[in-house]
């Protein structure tokens, strides 16, 4: 199947979606995908079936920007950092597997390390200019009835400003384009999942086995159940959108459009 080559259009409506009131049922893809996600077995909860369905339907390139190594996420006292660390990142690549990630990226921030720093700007600027996704994926950092975890806040900012502030601009960290070949990119637009406010929504339905699978991957964060009873739970999870969208499952995101290099944008950094 062909992909719409104009997923970052601008308007009320993009071609292949739907509209609704405030809302609308994405049905294209885009051609380069990158999460940057703090924790493994963030993304997949979050994005998961989405971008399975895009890799396989469209051809999506998708890729994964691990920020945290996970090494503190168990309550065995006897489990050291290390090999925990270790073991996440093992389940983190069979993960990526299942949903069909071109890639991943470890940048091995301790978890609940994140701090909103140069050097992670930087860093996820990179990974931009690497891979020049159409659109990037992150957890939504900005809440206003409840809290998150510190390291999905700071991932979903960094992931934002570096898309919105940095990568396009050979002014920021022009060390990647004279030292190690990169060039600047534009970014056309995010997904944030875990918004309380969302407005995009992608039907998952022959995709949660898929999600399924790739979460069941981060065995040592997975409570025991059956692969059953979590595809029950999962599949609950993604169709409490289904009055609003009509849709029995879907993945629900809030979307922004960047518009760089638009008239607007133009006239703000003029």
């Amino acid at each position: 199947m062909l992909q719409n080559t104009q997923f970052g259009m601008s308007g009320p409506t993009a071609p292949g979606s739907a509209s609704g009131d405030g809302f609308e049922i994405v049905t294209t893809a885009p051609r380069v995908a990158l999460a940057v996600t703090p924790h493994p077995d963030d993304c997949e909860g979050g994005c998961g079936g989405a971008l399975a369905k895009w890799v396989k339907e469209f051809g999506t390139e998708a890729v994964v920007v691990m920020c945290t190594n996970g090494n503190k996420g168990t309550s065995e006292r006897g489990l050291t950092p290390e090999r925990l660390a270790a073991t996440r990142e093992v389940e983190q690549r069979a993960a990526s597997d299942i949903v069909g990630a071109k890639d991943i990226v470890f940048l091995r921030y301790p978890d609940g390390g994140l701090e909103d720093t140069m050097l992670f700007r930087s860093q996820v600027t990179r990974e931009i200019r690497r891979y020049r996704p159409d659109l990037i994926l992150c957890i939504d950092p900005y809440r206003s009835t409840s809290h998150t975890h510190r390291d999905h806040r700071m991932s979903g900012r960094v992931a934002l400003d570096a898309a919105f502030t940095y990568a396009w601009s050979y002014r920021h960290f022009p060390e990647q384009i004279t030292e190690e070949g990169l060039q600047p990119h534009r970014v056309e637009q995010a997904y944030m999942w875990g918004s309380e406010s969302p407005d995009v929504f992608i039907e998952i339905s022959d995709y949660l086995e898929a999600k399924t699978l790739s979460l069941e991957a981060h065995a040592s964060q997975m409570s025991p159940a059956t692969t059953e009873e979590r595809l029950s739970r999962i599949a609950n999870n993604a169709g409490r959108y289904k009055e609003l969208t009509g849709l029995d499952h879907t993945e629900a995101f809030r979307r922004i459009r960047f518009g760089l290099g638009s008239i607007e944008w133009q006239f703000l950094y003029s």
